[in-house]
């Protein structure tokens, strides 16, 4: 926590600079995450605190020699260290017509052929770095090759077919660096030449996460991963059939539920009379929990199980911040719900208030509580870690229905501190801002909660031992009862 001096320092150096130092920059993010992210308050106690204290040290000392946009890795090493998918440092893609231009004029350029590309990685087969191959994403297609010029582990992405009329096929629109415990540190260069660092995965060994966004995969692809995403818009869900079993994939809950909507639909009564089903959620990158409202009464009965990570208490830090959140978030304050929320958060400044009004016992009536489907039989729904926000709701509501089965690998265990808002961290400051849960699960936090472990599958998978983790799904279905 910053001293009132400490705090007073930071802010005339901010003052008397249009471009913060990185230890200003630092200093500023902390003192932004103390007044709106409950984490802080509720997690900062015991020997937290203290290795929080020398981490906090380390990185002090490490922005006092940082310049430039290297202090984004400062800031980033500092959220991270919380564990929290829903705590980041948020970057800035503004950038102005002179920077744009320069940065056009500098563009890197690859002597690459589709055709070459295609050549390569037939030759390497089982050699090449998953990461190597043909990704695309509405419109914009690229092959990831090796950089030889940087040597073992670094790979670039060179466009094969361009999204917008300022690129150029040949052009290096991204740069992977393969971390050593897994995954790939992204440079990737936006539309407008906006440089956006990322950590990247891979997830069903077709989908590219770089959080935000993600890629799909074109060339080469696994037999048993063919034909799982779409082929155009990697975020998109599909359906497609597993040995005769109806399976949903789903890469994104982030503005698709019209299309979510309109598959449901199309196979309603198929579904409703299928022994089986089964839902993907490998790699959901989250969004909004209610896009799959219209799948959710084919995995639910009447009969619920208890929920393992129940939000029956949720609560939000007061803070301005919140407050405009609130406004923003839930509608004007006509509404009883709001006027309400925000009289308990300007009564109790920098404390932690219950979303609901204590008063109010009873609960609002919930569709998805009594429309029940009469089928499948039984329902598997497929995770791993990159399973976050959104999905995980749904991964909770399949884990209350005795028909469902949660197979994979441990959740990314967002939802601790839920609903990310974005926020500027000063007035002086417009590279990066903070993104962070608004709510809070619980007050007895860190006891109980899913960050750094995730909610636990059923049955687990190791993912990458089985070949198709979707058939192993549909086998393990097909013998229950």
């Amino acid at each position: 926590m910053l001293s009132a001096a400490a705090l007073a320092l930071t802010l005339l150096a901010a003052q008397n600079d249009s471009t913060p130092s990185c230890a200003t920059t630092l200093a500023l993010l902390e003192r932004t995450m103390h007044l709106d992210y409950a984490g802080y308050t509720l997690e900062l106690r015991g020997d937290r605190l203290t290795r929080f204290a020398a981490m906090k040290a380390a990185l002090q000392e490490r922005a006092s020699r940082t310049h430039g946009d290297d202090c984004y890795f400062v800031l980033r090493d500092f959220v991270e260290w919380f564990d929290d998918p829903h705590l980041f440092v948020y970057q800035t893609m503004r950038v102005d017509t002179a920077e744009l231009r320069r940065r056009a004029a500098q563009v890197e350029r690859r002597s690459v052929t589709e055709d070459g590309v295609r050549e390569y990685y037939r030759k390497r087969g089982a050699r090449l770095d998953a990461i190597e191959g043909i990704w695309y994403d509405r419109g914009m297609r690229v092959a990831v090759v090796p950089d030889s010029s940087s040597g073992a582990g670094h790979y670039v992405a060179v466009l094969l077919t361009s999204d917008t009329t300022g690129w150029t096929p040949g052009t290096v629109r991204a740069r992977f660096t393969r971390r050593p415990n897994g995954g790939y540190d992204a440079q990737v260069l936006e539309r407008n030449y906006a440089r956006a660092y990322r950590r990247a995965e891979i997830y069903r060994h077709v989908v590219l996460r770089l959080s935000p966004g993600l890629w799909g995969k074109e060339f080469p692809v696994p037999s048993a991963d063919t034909g799982t995403l779409d082929p155009v818009d990697p975020h998109r869900p599909v359906v497609y059939r597993k040995n005769g079993t109806i399976v949903f994939a789903i890469p994104s809950h982030n503005g698709y539920k019209p299309a979510l909507d309109s598959l449901v639909a199309k196979y309603r009564e198929e579904i409703s009379s299928a022994d089986r089903l089964i839902i993907d959620l490998r790699g959901n990158e989250g969004g909004g929990s209610f896009m799959t409202n219209d799948l959710e009464p084919f995995v639910s009965l009447e009969q619920e199980l208890p929920n393992p990570f129940p939000t029956d208490r949720p609560l939000m830090l007061s803070s301005p911040d919140q407050i405009a959140y609130a406004r923003r978030a839930f509608g004007s304050d006509t509404s009883k719900f709001v006027r309400g929320l925000i009289a308990r958060l300007e009564a109790s400044p920098g404390e932690l208030v219950p979303l609901n009004d204590p008063a109010d016992t009873v609960k609002a009536p919930d569709p998805r509580d009594w429309v029940v489907s009469s089928g499948p039989r039984r329902v598997g729904v497929l995770v791993d870690h990159g399973t976050v926000s959104a999905a995980e709701v749904f991964v909770l509501y399949a884990l209350r229905s005795p028909r469902a089965t949660v197979f994979g690998e441990p959740t990314a265990g967002a939802l601790d501190y839920q609903t990310a808002s974005i926020v500027s961290i000063s007035p002086h400051e417009r590279r990066w801002f903070l993104g962070y849960g608004t709510i809070t699960r619980g007050p007895g936090l860190p006891a109980g909660g899913m960050r750094g472990k995730g909610i636990p599958p059923q049955v687990r998978i190791d993912l990458r031992a089985v070949a198709d983790p979707v058939a192993y799904v549909d086998r393990a279905l097909s013998t229950r009862p």
